[in-house]
């Protein structure tokens, strides 16, 4: 519990076992949960699974889903941390901070229609149009365009599975998040707070299942127990095509049928995931080990340093595949930003030429983003971070500054894979997305031409080509000691 500057340990032993949410209520012991914040693992992360999250200010969910955080957490028997405190947090330019906070006011109301639909329907609204673009990964990513995507998607739902928008913070201004709960069917009662696009992705399309109520009762199951939805949804998703070619049977998988399109399938082996039972056990390794244990598997494992891919098919989108390739945290979709959407509605995503300076430039962005910190979704709206910085910290920050601070990260970060052996061999990606030829959408017949990509990023990086690390000379122009 931290209150102030005051930092106490509690005996969590009664809440060993609790559910994230549930146990989130009984940290706060009295406080309201409006003046402290909370976040914890459930069992998922008590058990040490792989990829465990931390859940935020449940039964709002937010998380920390990524890379096995929750893991770490259950590892030193940490449940959670409770943070509260009275005192107040002041700008430092209180003038300047009013006049950024103004001029995100005016790009909102500007944007009228944009913040209109982002509010209603948020990272959930474009599905349909990420499928046509042949962008939203399906079955383990064979392809890029699901032919069950509207029912996946909130645009065309909204009247069978209705939802409740709210706001993950208090000021937001366009708030995208929502509360749905599923009133009929065989899922009756399951309900969650998104789904967000990821999570619709990962045992949506990328399962070949094109029902919303099942991705709901899936959310559901993950948010409680603390589970990356993602990375649980590929794991999924890439036994369903071992199942099909033959290279598992029922035997391994404790008599399920997994099948592409099964959702019944799915969340089955979705609990056997959290209980820890039976074929439950090898899937919860994530799918670099799996691939390591099915003999013939490893060319379609979609990860990147055993992380996972985020839902953006990068076959014909260069900047994103080589983001996947190169981000410090493996496969994630978030790290260095999300160059898919700007290179699909640009058209740009087939060049090789210059996209390793875009990468760089749009991780630099992110990363910022990231510091201050804000919402990722602000950078629609938001004044440039020199300006918002400088504001909140009464300094002056030049944009040079702000982008030094990004490469400075970046090359922390990467100073610290050098240590764990990573290299230039390890900036990957799956065998599917560099030797089969995209099967669908616009970018049909397109493979990722990986090793031009990763000689422009590290050109524009100042890194060594043959290690992709950097070297003395960029480590001293940014005052970084080894």
């Amino acid at each position: 519990v931290v209150n102030n500057r005051k930092v106490e340990f509690r005996d969590a032993t009664s809440l060993w076992g609790m559910e994230t949410a549930q146990a989130q209520q009984a940290m706060l012991g009295g406080l309201s949960a409006k003046k402290a914040a909370t976040l914890a693992i459930g069992p998922a992360g008590e058990k040490q699974l792989k990829y465990a999250a931390i859940m935020v200010d449940g039964p709002v969910y937010r998380a920390y889903g990524r890379g096995g955080s929750g893991c770490v957490m259950g590892s030193k028997k940490l449940k959670g941390i409770v943070i509260t405190g009275d005192t107040e947090v002041e700008a430092g330019d209180k003038d300047r901070f009013e006049k950024v906070k103004k001029s995100v006011m005016d790009k909102v109301k500007e944007q009228k229609d944009w913040a209109t639909n982002w509010q209603k329907y948020g990272t959930r609204r474009g599905l349909i149009t990420l499928s046509k673009l042949g962008i939203l990964p399906t079955r383990n990513w064979r392809g890029g365009t699901f032919e069950g995507v509207e029912g996946l998607c909130f645009v065309t739902t909204e009247k069978e599975w209705p939802w409740k928008i709210r706001a993950c913070g208090p000021y937001c201004p366009t708030p995208c998040s929502d509360y749905i709960e599923i009133g009929k069917g065989g899922y009756a009662g399951a309900h969650c707070d998104g789904p967000e696009y990821e999570t619709l992705y990962a045992f949506g399309s990328n399962c070949g299942i094109g029902k919303l109520d099942a991705i709901v009762a899936a959310d559901q199951i993950c948010d409680e127990n603390g589970l990356d939805t993602m990375s649980a949804g590929l794991s999924i998703s890439f036994a369903m095509e071992c199942f099909e070619r033959g290279l598992i049977s029922a035997r391994d998988t404790d008599g399920i049928e997994l099948r592409f399109g099964d959702d019944r399938a799915m969340l089955t082996t979705l609990k056997k995931i959290i209980d820890q039972e039976g074929f439950g056990r090898v899937l919860a390794e994530g799918v670099r080990k799996m691939s390591a244990q099915i003999k013939g598997s490893e060319s379609f494992a979609m990860h990147s340093k055993g992380l996972e891919l985020g839902g953006y098919e990068c076959r014909g989108l260069n900047g994103q595949a080589l983001q996947f390739a190169i981000d410090n945290r493996g496969g994630c979709h978030h790290g260095y930003g999300v160059p898919a959407r700007t290179e699909a509605f640009e058209g740009t995503g087939t060049q090789v030429q210059g996209k390793g300076e875009q990468v760089k430039n749009m991780a630099i962005g992110q990363i910022i983003m990231d510091c201050i910190p804000a919402c990722s979704f602000s950078r629609l709206v938001m004044s440039p971070t020199d300006v918002a910085l400088t504001s909140l910290l009464g300094e002056e920050w030049t944009p040079a500054a702000v982008r030094e601070v990004g490469m400075r990260i970046m090359c922390t970060e990467r100073l610290f894979n050098m240590r764990e052996g990573i290299s230039r061999k390890d900036d990957s990606l799956p065998g599917r997305l560099l030797n089969e030829p995209k099967p669908d959408g616009p970018n049909k017949g397109a493979v990722v031409p990986l090793e031009q990509l990763r000689d422009l990023y590290y050109q524009a990086m100042g890194w060594d080509p043959l290690t992709g690390n950097p070297p003395d000379s960029v480590l001293a122009q940014l005052g970084i000691s080894k």
